[in-house]
């Protein structure tokens, strides 16, 4: 176990606990608006044919390196927005493409955390994603683990992967902000199956093992970080409020102990 630098032996045990754990204000306002100005400009244009009435083909479009994804009312035709801000779900591919994000997702004072909580300072980089939640028609993330979508092994091991979730807008129950059930992680890999929402495919966990009615609601304001492990069950409702609900997440690997088991040569950075 490598000496810890940004937590306490508390936190640092509240987090094995619980399998995640949140900080408030870790970013300032400043800082999370230079990342809200990007994702507009990717946005914005990247899905400029929706102004003139005209819908993409695919329901991802690239632009940039980015890659934006629709939301599922959008891409089915049956919503157009008057803004294209309204009408993503997700963006990604930014690390490397972007320098605001680049800087912002190597921070040290959150690399500082990500190494305390992998307890290592071996670190890999692994994927951006800014999900955005548009009011009334941001669809729901089921209950699932992280890490069984990913290319590593071993998947039934905390402190394999954390996850970053970075509230830029504020975050509440109406618009869907992070759920977790706590200690889960412990359970190992229960995810079983795929399940389809509208459209949309995503693993399911074997939900029979918790109890959602203890779930922990984590509402934030912009610039909190919620920190969870790659194994610790989470879900976040539909947003069906009049406000966005942006969040950007950073994937981390913990190198030392992960094997790679994709296709191909890995080629993620080490941030640490």
């Amino acid at each position: 176990m490598i000496a810890l630098k940004a937590i306490t032996t508390e936190q640092r045990e509240q987090y094995e606990r619980d399998g995640f754990i949140v900080f408030r204000g870790l970013f300032s306002q400043d800082e999370i608006n230079a990342v809200k100005e990007r994702l507009a400009y990717y946005i914005r244009q990247g899905l400029r044919m929706l102004k003139e009435g005209q819908k993409p083909e695919k329901d991802t479009v690239s632009f940039e390196g980015a890659l934006i994804q629709l939301e599922p009312l959008v891409a089915q035709g049956k919503y157009i927005p008057d803004d294209p801000l309204y009408a993503a779900r997700k963006v990604w591919n930014l690390f490397g493409h972007d320098e605001v994000l680049t800087s912002f997702a190597t921070s040290p004072k959150l690399l500082d955390i990500v190494e305390d909580l992998l307890g290592t300072s071996a670190i890999w980089f692994f994927a951006d994603k800014a999900l955005l939640k548009p009011p009334k028609i941001g669809v729901e993330k089921p209950w699932h683990q992280d890490l069984p979508y990913f290319p590593f092994e071993p998947k039934d091991e905390p402190q394999i992967h954390v996850a970053a979730w970075i509230a830029l807008d504020e975050a509440t129950v109406e618009n869907g902000c992070m759920q977790y059930i706590s200690g889960s992680h412990r359970l190992g890999n229960i995810t079983t199956a795929h399940v389809d929402t509208y459209g949309l495919d995503h693993l399911s966990a074997d939900m029979s093992k918790v109890d959602t009615s203890k779930a922990v609601v984590v509402e934030a304001k912009p610039g909190d970080v919620s920190f969870h492990d790659g194994l610790t069950l989470h879900y976040s409702s539909p947003n069906t409020s009049d406000k966005p609900r942006w969040a950007l997440v950073l994937d981390f690997i913990n190198a030392e102990r992960a094997t790679y088991v994709g296709k191909g040569e890995p080629n993620f950075p080490r941030v640490r």
